[in-house]
């Protein structure tokens, strides 16, 4: 397991615990795909308000994310801002815009909780 699949693996963990995302999941059922260069395939699952980690390829996902695992990992720890990274094509997004936005926003509810 890499860096990037272990944070994701947490970051899943701690959204299931934060209020402010479970309510973000609640009713949204996705799928986010990561293909992360240096760590493989690995998808986290939003269904009935609850997210699931998983490794491998998901049939059908909603959103996936490609990009090296260094970018993956500095926006998982806030050093980048997913938002700008995109922009600055530092990984690509193919599926729905606004599902990543969502996505984006769960992640900002969880980062609030992690101590600096």
């Amino acid at each position: 397991m890499g860096r990037v699949k272990d944070g994701y693996r947490e970051f899943t963990k701690m959204a299931n615990e934060n209020a402010e995302a479970k309510s973000l999941m609640a009713g949204w059922n996705k799928v986010i795909q990561f293909i992360v260069e240096g760590e493989g395939e690995f998808y986290i699952k939003f269904e009935n308000g609850v997210a699931t980690f998983h490794e491998g390829k998901h049939d059908k996902p909603d959103v996936t994310l490609k990009g090296p695992e260094e970018v993956f990992y500095k926006m998982l720890t806030r050093e980048l801002d997913p938002t700008r990274a995109y922009f600055a094509k530092q990984y690509t997004i193919e599926g729905s815009m606004s599902d990543a936005m969502k996505f984006s926003r769960i992640g900002a509810a969880v980062a609030k909780t992690v101590k600096s």
